[in-house]
């Protein structure tokens, strides 16, 4: 699963933020493969800016100061994001039809009411899972995507236990 994906699926899991017609549309397909390849593409644009590829992915920034984590380069150049990544990388080609869609309805006026919508929606994915990560305003301190997974995983331990204990409120 790629951290886009795994951003979503703890949201949704959490029941956070609540649902709006908005994130309802936005979040089902196919548009929800949108929002994970351009959370892919910032985190793609923010490990290799910081020279940390393979498996010190993992501590890209999710949110920082000025703006330097992924929500910082989604806020500031989300469609350069998508442009920078690579087609001819075995690993990026999955989402290259999804980035072309992308680029595409940002550059009309026709799709601009769609890319703004796929882009609000993203944002607000990575802002609402830096929020809960930090326990604070998510500008205020660096926090690398390593822990958003520790996060995720106590989350989903706290959960197994509670279903194995038969309790329905999370």
């Amino acid at each position: 699963m790629s951290w886009g994906a795994l951003m979503i699926s703890y949201l949704e899991e959490a029941g956070r933020p609540a649902p709006s017609e908005e994130w309802a549309l936005t979040l089902a397909e196919p548009d929800r493969r949108l929002v994970t390849v351009l959370l892919a593409a910032a985190i793609y644009e923010q490990a290799t800016t910081s020279v940390l590829v393979g498996p010190e992915t993992d501590r890209v920034l999710l949110c920082a100061p000025e703006g330097r984590g992924v929500t910082g380069l989604l806020t500031k150049r989300a469609l350069k994001c998508v442009e920078t990544v690579p087609n001819n990388s075995p690993n990026t080609e999955r989402g290259r039809i999804e980035r072309i869609m992308l680029t595409e309805h940002a550059g009309h006026l026709y799709g601009r009411d769609y890319w703004e919508r796929v882009l609000r929606v993203t944002q607000g994915v990575a802002a609402a899972v830096a929020q809960d990560v930090v326990g604070q305003r998510y500008w205020e301190t660096e926090t690398p995507l390593s822990s958003f997974a520790a996060t995720y995983q106590r989350m989903r331990h706290h959960r197994a236990i509670a279903d194995a204990l038969g309790d329905q409120e999370h």
